[in-house]
């Protein structure tokens, strides 16, 4: 009988789904909060009831067996390990005792405490794919496995790179017992050879700061400390006080002491900002963060480096998110090539705990060393398609069949702001080609009008380039492929003024590498947008606003269409303007 691998993300924040087939080949994977519409799906079930009734009607023979595979061992699932996990987002760095942290959580943070009760009972038990499965397939043949958590970071982290061998790291806010782990990836196998041990976090640390920055790590915004901390400047009181609460011993880091943890905090507290004041206020605060961050992950990788395991780097977790650093990585560091997951968070792991079990089963198989596609969620619907062009009432809507990038890229050449819509979803937060806002890079007030317009975010947030592939070098010092939009580089100075949009101050961009074997049409809208401007890349940005997740379905992209800004929206062959 054939057996279908089902992976769910089961940590309170990110939940989402994998499916890998009975010849270990990824089919789909999601984060729940795209059909939920709920950034981030906090306490939430992965195993969202429409989904798992789609992807099983869709991808799956209903008869066949399924092997559900979640992220956290089975005991890791106890009260104190995750209240700790769920402490790292509420300034409690300071360890303390289980049933102490558990009365502070429960009495001072609600939204966790709602969190742990769901996260304890249904949440982990799959139980909508059990009943979808009985009631809907009156299939009984279920199973279940867990894997430890920074495994599973590593699987997706290393099945889905091109490499047979490689050092592979994990940073996150917690694991199982650490937020650090190390392990020797050889030909489909892992070779587990440190872990942190303890609550020292690189994450946790970075979360306090982002909150310090007035932003909100319940919401994900690590990433605007990195877009902010261009605008600051190295602060060498805060870089002192960062210096005396952590250091490096070989692979680990350490914390000091609980005084002066506690002494530190408080000492912090002041430069913290107020909903009332700018965020350049602090942009020193996150330049010094960023920077610590990276001086402290490059002592760590250097060191890494030095056991000899390969000069290949493979790294996932939160941190995995952290695209400033990872572009100084190869730079930095004696590693020589890098491969970061396009989800190297929370919700990648439903995918790599569907590909372990598959690889438990076959253990006479080994993964290809191949980048995995990101192209894994939920196509559009076709019938919302066809119910838009019917009812839609939409005066200006045309169909191009075969050269709708043509004409988009014509629209985009006159300046004008166009949504994006293509085949199916990337997994992971990023947009990469098919749920995507574009724009021309060249207007000098393009990255505002955007701001402005469209997302409703602030000003010093940048906007990502996607760039043909083969044009890299001519724009990039030190020109690395980055397929995922997973690092950052930095621009040659000559790139300033022919595409001001998308240099950030510090004339660095987060970068999206594209070919045409990775995603035809988008290269060939970018192409086409070239061969008018001379101009190989065009400004990407997600399909969303801010605050929201991407969009998910037609209704969705027309809802954004005519409540922003946007000139255009395109849907596969079919395009509209206002």
């Amino acid at each position: 009988m054939r057996r279908f691998y089902i992976g769910l993300s089961t940590t309170f924040h990110d939940p989402a789904l994998a499916l890998v087939n009975s010849d270990g080949e990824v089919i789909f994977a999601e984060a729940a909060e795209r059909c939920l519409k709920y950034k981030r799906a906090y306490g939430l079930a992965a195993d969202v009831r429409d989904t798992v009734r789609r992807i099983i009607k869709e991808y799956c023979d209903p008869t066949s067996e399924f092997m559900v595979a979640k992220p956290w061992s089975k005991g890791s699932y106890q009260t104190s390990h995750l209240l700790a996990l769920m402490g790292i987002t509420n300034h409690e760095l300071i360890p303390t005792r289980p049933r102490r942290m558990t009365t502070y959580l429960l009495k001072k943070h609600s939204l966790f405490a709602q969190c742990w009760l769901q996260y304890s009972g249904y949440v982990l038990s799959g139980g909508n794919i059990v009943d979808i499965l009985q009631s809907d397939f009156n299939n009984k043949n279920i199973c279940f496995i867990n894997f430890d958590h920074h495994l599973s970071h590593a699987a997706t982290a290393c099945f889905t790179s091109p490499f047979e061998q490689a050092a592979c790291m994990i940073v996150d806010g917690h694991g199982e017992g650490g937020s650090i782990s190390y392990f020797e990836y050889k030909n489909g196998r892992f070779r587990d050879l440190h872990r942190t041990k303890g609550t020292a976090s690189l994450g946790a640390l970075y979360a306090v700061c982002t909150e310090l920055c007035g932003f909100s790590t319940e919401k994900g915004e690590e990433w605007k400390v990195m877009g902010l901390a261009p605008y600051g400047k190295l602060d060498d009181e805060i870089l002192q006080e960062f210096r005396s609460l952590v250091s490096v011993d070989d692979l680990s880091i350490k914390f000091a002491p609980i005084r002066k943890i506690r002494a530190w905090f408080n000492r912090m507290t002041p430069r913290a900002r107020s909903k009332e004041d700018s965020p350049l206020d602090v942009a020193d605060l996150a330049y010094t963060t960023q920077s610590f961050y990276a001086e402290i992950m490059t002592q760590l990788l250097n060191n890494f480096h030095a056991r000899g395991i390969s000069d290949n780097l493979t790294l996932g977790g939160g941190c995995g998110l952290n695209s400033s650093y990872n572009g100084q990585i190869l730079d930095r560091t004696k590693f020589k090539r890098l491969h970061v997951p396009s989800a190297p968070s929370d919700d990648g792991n439903a995918l790599g705990v569907a590909l372990l079990a598959y690889y438990r089963d076959h253990p006479d198989r080994k993964p290809k060393a191949t980048l995995q596609s990101p192209y894994l969620g939920s196509s559009i619907s076709k019938r919302s398609l066809t119910n838009l062009v019917r009812f839609g009432r939409i005066s200006k809507i045309r169909h191009f069949p075969g050269t709708v990038h043509q004409e988009t890229a014509r629209l985009l050449a006159e300046g004008q702001l166009v949504g994006w819509v293509q085949g199916r979803a990337e997994f992971g937060p990023r947009a990469l080609g098919n749920r995507s806002i574009l724009a021309d890079p060249r207007p000098p007030d393009m990255k505002d009008r955007i701001n402005l317009l469209v997302k409703f975010r602030e000003e010093f947030r940048p906007f990502a380039p996607s760039i043909l592939d083969e044009f890299g070098d001519e724009y990039f010092e030190n020109y690395q492929v980055s397929p995922y939009m997973e690092r950052t580089l930095t621009f040659k100075e000559s790139a300033r003024e022919k595409v001001p949009a998308i240099v950030h101050v510090n004339r660095t961009g987060r970068l999206q590498s594209v070919r045409r074997e990775w995603n035809k049409l988008y290269y060939e809208l970018i192409y086409s947008f070239y061969k008018l401007t001379g101009v190989p890349m065009l400004l990407n940005t997600s399909f969303n606003i801010m605050g929201k997740p991407i969009m998910h379905s037609v209704e969705d992209a027309v809802g954004l269409f005519y409540t922003t800004g946007l000139d255009a929206l395109v849907i596969e062959d079919y395009l509209a303007v206002k």
